[in-house]
């Protein structure tokens, strides 16, 4: 049975809703960016939630790239691994900022535990995304840096995890 394929069209509506989305996770990103700096993590949850958004969707378009009628386009690929790269260089700037602000307490502050460790994990999930060839390319020289930020916080916060790992009652 032959797999079902997609038309040019309908991927090319997909890719224009994703870019929206992609500009809606940069809006979410400022406000997080400005209110983790009070410790202020709700804005922050937001902005996961719309980055978490993101990737369910780009998950689903990248399906229908994979079974385009006609094959392959370079330029939808092209136009969604962009967008895929702008969103995870967000998602990573984001993300030290926010694991910097967290590694500043001795203890994790009450109800952040879940949210350093979904933090701990999509920090790695997305370091790995962006060390791929497809997004080298996409990478700006500050966002290679960060990628590199976001190893060294990685195997800070691993050294220091016994001791984050304690959760106070603040």
């Amino acid at each position: 049975m032959a797999a079902k394929t997609y038309p040019k069209a309908e991927v090319e509506k997909l890719l224009d809703a994703l870019e929206v989305h992609a500009n809606e996770v940069s809006a979410v990103a400022d406000e997080a960016q400005k209110k983790a700096e009070k410790n202020s993590f709700k804005a922050y949850q937001a902005f996961r939630n719309k980055a978490g958004e993101f990737e369910t969707f780009s998950i689903l378009i990248e399906g229908r790239l994979d079974h385009l009628d006609g094959g392959d386009d370079s330029r939808l690929r092209g136009h969604f691994d962009d967008l895929t790269a702008l969103t995870y260089k967000l998602l990573i700037k984001t993300s030290i900022q926010f694991l910097w602000v967290l590694a500043q307490h001795s203890e994790l502050p009450l109800g952040t535990r879940e949210i350093f460790v979904q933090e701990l994990r999509t920090l790695y999930e997305t370091k790995k995304k962006l060390n791929e060839s497809r997004y080298q390319s996409r990478l700006d020289e500050e966002a290679k840096r960060k990628v590199h930020v976001a190893e060294e916080i990685l195997t800070e916060i691993i050294d220091k995890a016994p001791s984050l790992l304690q959760f106070g009652t603040k």
